[in-house]
């Protein structure tokens, strides 16, 4: 019988790894919702002009604040980072206070690296003093720069300055994490584990930290520790896309300890996850059909779709303007009506386009669920022949529900 290696799962799982790198490196941490890659708007109304160009009373830089953050929810980057230079120019007077001076800058950078001005991006950055409480983020942003010029040496380290100057600080725990996967990626697992092992049961990215501890070992050959994470995750967060694509192999992990034993129990625990998974997803498709906007958002979130989470995170960005204009008369009333509409009927085509998409997307994952499972029960008879004997019974096998 052949022996079970790394090689046969990493080549149907490098796509996650590569998935993570990709959305822990561009993703910015900041006291505001995440960032997004996603930068189109489309709409009846171009309401991202619109809203830097409307006229509202109140005092200008705050207004101007108030626009830029809209307009950085909404992804309307080139938009944003206009706003925000606004508030520096005020600030040169002595017209803003402090904070948000460094706030603007902050979110200005994030601006402009989002559509890749990384020289002015970095020059912003550089312009945010240490004892702010926007450093410890220009810093993660700076590290993120390099990382979109393919300069991992330089991003590293300005995530182990972060980790040093701000050890119990959540950036400092997603600064490890972006290292771990890069070293990952590098073929050093020995040195992603130093940094998944950082991070605590309490962060919110411990998730993400169990998934690529799991892997690292498994490069290893630790298939104990493998064990562990990969089984701690499945316990702690069931209904993660990380532990759907763990499941099917810890299974495979306990087989390369030769506990056969074991890896039938997990088999079954397997095929159980899958129907109750399939379950789930049933559930969720009705109530998606109605459009209902926390199914859609739990569907997203057991798919892993990276393009529909940037058209729910436009949703609520839309939304949020919406309740920053509600209420607000005088100057540039008419527009404020004509955003406020624009914005709604985004907001109704979004839905549209997740609820159809997501059904699609839940059918692909019943065939992916469905294959999984076979896969398990296929598993279950090879454990119980290396085990010395034995024979499928009915509840061993896979019903679709």
């Amino acid at each position: 019988m052949k022996r079970f290696s790394p090689s046969m799962i990493f080549n149907q799982t490098g796509r996650w790894l590569r998935f993570f790198i990709l959305a822990a490196s561009l993703v910015v941490s900041s006291v505001m919702p995440p960032l997004s890659t996603h930068s189109a708007y489309a709409g009846p109304v171009s309401i991202p002009p619109l809203l830097l160009s409307l006229r509202m009373e109140g005092i200008p830089s705050i207004l101007w604040f108030e626009k830029g953050k809209a307009l950085y929810n909404l992804m309307a980057y080139q938009e944003a980072a206009e706003a925000f230079s606004h508030i520096e120019k005020d600030g040169e007077k002595g017209g803003s206070p402090k904070e948000m001076i460094e706030e603007s800058l902050y979110l200005r950078a994030n601006s402009l690296m989002k559509i890749g001005d990384y020289p002015e991006a970095a020059a912003l950055l550089n312009l945010i003093p240490d004892k702010s409480r926007f450093y410890s983020y220009a810093l993660y942003t700076t590290a993120m720069i390099y990382l979109y010029q393919e300069n991992e040496k330089n991003a590293i380290e300005v995530f182990e300055q972060i980790s040093a100057n701000f050890p119990a600080e959540n950036i400092a725990f997603k600064a490890h994490l972006t290292s771990g996967f890069i070293f990952l990626e590098k073929d050093n697992p020995a040195e992603a584990v130093r940094h998944f092992a950082v991070i605590p049961g309490t962060s919110p990215f411990y998730t993400q930290a169990l998934f690529g501890s799991g892997w690292a070992h498994a490069k290893m050959g630790r298939w104990v520790r493998t064990v562990v994470s990969w089984e701690e995750l499945s316990s702690r967060y069931p209904e993660s896309q990380y532990t759907r694509e763990v499941m099917p192999y810890i299974g495979h992990a306990y087989a390369a300890l030769s506990a056969y034993g074991k890896a039938l129990d997990q088999n079954g625990i397997a095929l159980r996850y899958y129907q109750d998974l399939l379950k789930k997803l049933s559930d969720i498709g009705k109530r998606i059909e109605s459009k209902e906007i926390k199914a859609i958002a739990e569907a997203i979130d057991i798919a892993g779709d990276k393009k529909m989470s940037d058209d729910l995170e436009l949703y609520h960005g839309l939304l949020s303007m919406e309740e920053y204009l509600s209420g607000r008369k005088g100057v540039g009333e008419s527009d404020i009506r004509i955003l406020i509409t624009a914005s709604v009927e985004s907001r109704s085509n979004i839905t549209d386009r997740l609820s159809e998409r997501l059904s699609r997307r839940i059918d692909d994952l019943r065939h992916q669920l469905l294959e999984a499972s076979l896969t398990a029960s296929l598993e279950m008879a090879r454990n119980l022949r290396l085990e010395g004997g034995g024979r499928i019974s009915n509840d061993m096998i896979f019903r679709e529900p």
